[in-house]
């Protein structure tokens, strides 16, 4: 590989690095988030305020869906970085 395309490689792993960094800080949210919903709608459920409780159920599936879809997120950015390291090993002349 010329050196242009180490540096290009460099940077795409970097920047999937520093991508997964962001997306397990917005799980670890996402997450403190969820828990906090449902201790709120376990406290709302026993005061037998029905539309309370439908909302508070409303937004904890909202924020559980989140954490899907940062795991999802996730997930993609693992892939990516494997399959960049591929082509890095690939483009590499036997030694």
């Amino acid at each position: 590989m010329t050196h242009d395309n180490d540096a290009t490689m460099k940077r795409a792993l970097d920047a999937v690095d520093r991508h997964q960094k962001r997306v397990w800080a917005a799980i670890a949210i996402v997450m403190a988030l969820t828990l906090v919903g449902q201790y709120r709608l376990v406290r709302t459920s026993h005061t037998g305020d029905v539309p309370r409780t439908i909302v508070t159920a409303v937004v904890v599936l909202e924020f559980w869906a989140a954490a899907w879809a940062c795991t999802i997120v996730l997930q993609l950015t693992v892939m990516t970085k494997r399959i960049l390291r591929a082509i890095e090993i690939s483009t590499k002349p036997p030694a």
